[in-house]
């Protein structure tokens, strides 16, 4: 199998002095538990959903060999907050992203994490309440966090030692750990519940 994690900074893993974000935790349980895997990051810096729809397909299909099995892990929204993107565009550039890519393969969203300014955290949280609706809609499996993130004094010791918006590689791994505890990650990705 290969898995394509797509996203911006927090999915690239910025901040992580180990180097794996969530999605390195996330195909080191799976190569864990023996399955042969093939992973890509193609988390980018500031990508907002409108540069993630006008790049993700090229890059995944330019990856994939023939008769290759596939998953397609999205994950975005705060670079959208962080630059002002209209929560309607936001919501129909993740409708847009996630139909072209539930037609390639399987497809996973999961939701946008905190920051620790509380204002920003705000817009966050309605853009995360916004996408399960879209996820619903086109039968995409969606896992927000941005609930249990807040919650998590793990989660805001992480960004309180990094820059505010990334966490530590602690962050990175409570994250990891939360999705993990999931059956919607733990069957996407294969593993046993």
């Amino acid at each position: 199998m290969t898995l394509f994690f797509l996203g911006d900074s927090l999915t690239l893993g910025c901040g992580d002095g180990d180097g794996l974000g969530w999605p390195g935790r996330l195909a080191s349980a799976v190569m864990a538990s023996g399955a042969d895997l093939t992973w890509y990051n193609l988390g980018v810096r500031a990508n907002t959903t409108a540069k993630i729809l006008a790049r993700w397909s090229e890059e995944v299909e330019r990856r994939i060999l023939p008769g290759q099995e596939i998953g397609l892990v999205f994950s975005f929204g705060v670079a959208d907050v962080a630059n002002d993107v209209e929560f309607a565009d936001s919501l129909a550039n993740a409708e847009r992203i996630l139909t072209g890519a539930a037609a390639m393969g399987p497809t996973l969203l999961v939701g946008p994490m905190p920051v620790a300014d509380q204002a920003r955290t705000e817009r966050i949280a309605a853009l995360s309440d916004g996408y399960g609706p879209v996820c619903t809609r086109l039968g995409v499996p969606y896992v927000p966090v941005i609930g249990a993130l807040r919650d998590s004094r793990a989660y805001a010791d992480a960004l309180a030692e990094n820059d505010t918006v990334h966490p530590s590689a602690k962050g990175y791994a409570t994250l990891a750990e939360l999705l993990l505890k999931t059956n919607a990650v733990r069957d996407f990705l294969g593993l046993e519940p």
